[in-house]
C-alpha cells in the first residue's frame, strides 16, 4: 500500500507539473472587421478553421495554416449569413453550417464552397469524423417537432434525417453545447425557453448518432430568456460535466442519467454564465470551462470531475471579450474562439507550454527531423516543426550569415515527439539566418530568409 501511495502522488505530481508549464496567450484577432467568433475547429497546431458573424453583408469564413497568427477570408460561395459549427479533416477540406440550416462544404481549401444542404434549421454543431461520416444538430422547426438531427455517409454530399431524433418542447438547441467521445456516444445541452424557468433537457444516446436517444430534466436557475445548458463536457462515456446560463454547474457518473451538484469554481459570486466546456479523453479526466463574470471571461480547470477548480489566467484581450469556444487537442495545446454577441470582437487564444514550444500530436516519430520553416522568407513570425525519437537533450540555435549565434531557443531535455516553435524575429534586421536542431548527437541546419 505503501508503494501504491507514493506511485499515486508522484503521478499527481508530474500531472501538475505538467500544467504548470503551460499557459494562455493571445495569438491574433480575426482580420477587420473582427467579427465575432462562433465555432472553431482545430485539425492541429497549425489548421485552424473559424466559422463567424456575417459583417459587411457578406459571410465570414476564415482559414489559418500557422496556428493563427495570419488568417484568409474563405467566404466564396457562401450565402450572407452567420455561419456556424464548421469542422475540418485538414487545410482543404471542412463542411460549414449556416443560421438557416444549411451546410456548405469545400475540397480546395475554402476557395469555392458547395451547398450540400438545406432545411435543417439553425446548425448548433456539425462534426465530420473521417472523409465519409459525418452528423449535423440542428434546432427543430417549434415546438413539439423534432430536433433536426442529420447524418452523412458520403463525405458530405448528402445528409439524412435521423428518425428517432428527440422531440423539443418549448426549447432549441445551444450552439456548440454537445460533445461525443466516439460514434456511439453523444450528449447535447438546450435552452428552455420559457421565462425563469427551472430546468432545460440535455440529451443523450449510446447507440450511435442514428440510434436511440433519451433525455434528463436537468434543474437549474434560468431568467427572462429561459434556461439554457449550454456547455456540454464528457472525459468518458460514463463522466461528465454541464453548465448553464444561470450559474448552474452539474457533474454526471453514469453517462449522463443523473447530474448532481459541482463546486463552484474560486472568485465566482452568484451570477455568472458557463458558455462553453471541453473535455479531454486521454484518461486525463481534464475538463475547462468559459466562464462570463460580470463581462469578465474566464477558464478554470478540473481533474476530478468539478470537486475542485483551477483558474487559467488569460491575456487581457481574452478577459476582457468572451471565450465562446474552447478547442483542445491534447493536454499541452488548445484554443479559445473570442467574440460574442456583446463583445463583437473575434480573435484566438491558444494554450501552450510556457516555451512556445507547442507538440503537435501524441505520436512518437520514426526518425530524427527538422523542417523548413513556414512561411519562407518571413516577417517578423515563422513556424519550425521538428521531430525526435529519444529523450534527451535539444538545442534549437538559430545564426546570422557569419555564423555568429543570434538566439537559442531551445536548451532543454525533452521527450520523443514531434513539435512546432514559433520564432519572433522582430528584432533582427533583414537578411538570411539559419537555424540548426540538435539531439542526441544528431543535427540539422536549414536556411530562412526575414524581410522586412
Amino acid at each position: 500500500m505503501k508503494r501504491l501511495l507514493t506511485a499515486l502522488i508522484i503521478f499527481l505530481f508530474v500531472v501538475d507539473f505538467s500544467y504548470s508549464q503551460n499557459s494562455w496567450t493571445y495569438v491574433s484577432a480575426l482580420p477587420s472587421p473582427s467579427p465575432a467568433g462562433n465555432t472553431l475547429a482545430a485539425v492541429d497546431v497549425n489548421v485552424l478553421w473559424v466559422a463567424a458573424a456575417a459583417t459587411g453583408g457578406a459571410a465570414r469564413c476564415y482559414r489559418s495554416v500557422n496556428g493563427g497568427v495570419t488568417w484568409l477570408l474563405r467566404n466564396s460561395g457562401l450565402p450572407a449569413q452567420d455561419l456556424y459549427g464548421i469542422s475540418a479533416l485538414d487545410s482543404l477540406f471542412a463542411v460549414v453550417g449556416t443560421v438557416a440550416g444549411s451546410v456548405y462544404k469545400t475540397t480546395n481549401g475554402g476557395l469555392n464552397w458547395t451547398l450540400v444542404m438545406t432545411g435543417g434549421n439553425f446548425c448548433n454543431g456539425l462534426k465530420m469524423f473521417n472523409s465519409n461520416y459525418g452528423v449535423f444538430i440542428g434546432d427543430p422547426a417549434s415546438s413539439g417537432q423534432k430536433y433536426q438531427l442529420r447524418v452523412t455517409n458520403n463525405g458530405g454530399n448528402n445528409w439524412y434525417l435521423v428518425p428517432g431524433a428527440p422531440t423539443a418542447g418549448s426549447e432549441f438547441g445551444v450552439i456548440n453545447a454537445w460533445d461525443w467521445t466516439d460514434t456511439n456516444h453523444f450528449w447535447m445541452g438546450s435552452a428552455n425557453t420559457v421565462p425563469n424557468s427551472t430546468n432545460a433537457k440535455v440529451y443523450k444516446t449510446s447507440t450511435g448518432f442514428y440510434g436511440t436517444w433519451s433525455s434528463a430534466t436537468v434543474p437549474g436557475t434560468g431568467g427572462s430568456a429561459g434556461m439554457y445548458y449550454q456547455a456540454v463536457a464528457f472525459v468518458n462515456n460514463t463522466n461528465g460535466i454541464i453548465g448553464s446560463s444561470g450559474a448552474n454547474l452539474k457533474k454526471t457518473t453514469d453517462g449522463g442519467v443523473t447530474y448532481t451538484d459541482c463546486a463552484v469554481p474560486p472568485g465566482l459570486g452568484l451570477s455568472y454564465a458557463i458558455m462553453n466546456a471541453s473535455g479531454l479523453k486521454d484518461g486525463s479526466n481534464t475538463i475547462r470551462i468559459s466562464v462570463d463574470s460580470g463581462g469578465v471571461a474566464k477558464v478554470y480547470r478540473t481533474t476530478n470531475l468539478g470537486t475542485s477548480w483551477v483558474n487559467e489566467p488569460l491575456p487581457i484581450q481574452a478577459s476582457a471579450n468572451t471565450v465562446s469556444h474552447l478547442v483542445f487537442i491534447n493536454q499541452n495545446l488548445g484554443f479559445g474562439l473570442l467574440g460574442s454577441q456583446t463583445v463583437p470582437l473575434g480573435g484566438l487564444i491558444k494554450y501552450s507550454p510556457i516555451s512556445g514550444i507547442n507538440p503537435v500530436n501524441g505520436e512518437v516519430p520514426e526518425s530524427f527531423s527538422l523542417g523548413q520553416n513556414y512561411p519562407n522568407p518571413f516577417n517578423p513570425t515563422t513556424n519550425i516543426n521538428f521531430s525526435i525519437v529519444k529523450s534527451g537533450f535539444v538545442k534549437l540555435v538559430i545564426y546570422d550569415a557569419l555564423g555568429k549565434v543570434v538566439e537559442t531557443l531551445l536548451s532543454e531535455s525533452m521527450m520523443p515527439g514531434k513539435y512546432t516553435v514559433t520564432y519572433d524575429a522582430s528584432k533582427l534586421n533583414t537578411g538570411i539566418y539559419f537555424y540548426k536542431l540538435t539531439s542526441n548527437g544528431i543535427s540539422d541546419t536549414k536556411k530562412m530568409i526575414l524581410v522586412k
